[in-house]
């Protein structure tokens, strides 16, 4: 199984500038980092959040008519995130998107929850979870398999990736998943947005992988499914054409400001971990 995941895309469909050519580097980049992204082969196309800018239903439009006007059939996923919800209420994004708030996707290969961590309040850019979707999550931790877990969140939980002890930068702190989530019999993997900064970190048996903003670094997560291991690397999409685009616009999105160093170091672009390994742990609980 394999799967391309990106971070925030920020879509701006209003700039402070509304000078022709800096839409039009607007227009050019977006359209040739998704025509990037939907080119990778992959049995899904994954968002971790904040795939629109202001939450604008011509946001939204943009990306999906660029996904379904794609000649690539793809498969694509998004879980919501705080920009996303900034203009209308859950119950109108999801009608317009298709998509689900959180749920649970069984594949041959592994095991993919979609989780709601995005408030309906544009105050408090904290992520949370509400009580109906915590006592499914704990559900799903209990499941008896091997497969491996990936889970998807727009906020990382508080205290594993970078930036996510930082006021607003993750789930809110009040709210501890961890007992949830270590619960977890196998191999798993929670992969996030938010933060605007590349960062990959372990802590028992879980993996928490944190993928900086589009704008900031045109990147795709790649994670490939093998029956020895699964395997996390990052494919750079950037190109001089789309630095300088990016350059162009980005001081033109409201309320945006391009993350220094969005890279992180060389520990947050790769991960590999045996299945193997995984499994004789489970076996001997």
């Amino acid at each position: 199984m394999k799967l391309a995941i990106i971070g925030d895309l920020h879509y701006p469909a209003i700039l402070t500038n509304n000078e022709s050519s800096i839409e039009e580097a607007r227009d050019a980049y977006f359209e040739h980092f998704m025509d990037m992204f939907l080119s990778i082969d992959a049995d899904y196309h994954i968002s971790v959040g904040d795939l629109t800018h202001a939450g604008e239903f011509s946001e939204f439009n943009y990306v999906l008519h660029t996904i379904e006007n794609s000649h690539l059939q793809r498969r694509f996923l998004h879980v919501l995130g705080n920009h996303d919800t900034y203009t209308y209420p859950k119950k109108d994004i999801l009608a317009l998107t298709r998509q689900q708030r959180y749920g649970v996707i069984e594949e041959p290969d592994a095991i993919i929850l979609l989780l709601d961590t995005a408030r309906e309040i544009r105050e408090d850019w904290s992520g949370m979870i509400d009580e109906e979707q915590l006592a499914w999550l704990e559900l799903q931790m209990k499941r008896e398999t091997d497969k491996p877990l990936f889970v998807f969140g727009h906020h990382p939980p508080y205290g594993t990736t970078l930036r996510s002890t930082e006021p607003m930068m993750s789930i809110d702190p009040i709210l501890d998943i961890w007992p949830i989530l270590e619960q977890w019999r196998g191999i798993g993997f929670y992969f996030n947005g938010h933060n605007h900064i590349h960062s990959i970190v372990k802590k028992e048996q879980w993996h928490f992988i944190q993928t900086a903003a589009v704008p900031d670094v045109p990147a795709v997560r790649i994670v490939t499914v093998n029956d020895d291991e699964v395997k996390v690397e990052t494919v750079s999409m950037g190109t001089e054409a789309l630095t300088e685009w990016a350059s162009a616009f980005s001081g033109s999105m409201y309320d945006y400001e391009m993350y220094p160093n969005a890279e992180g170091d060389s520990n947050a672009v790769r991960l590999t971990v045996s299945r193997h390994t995984v499994e004789k742990r489970v076996e001997q609980q």
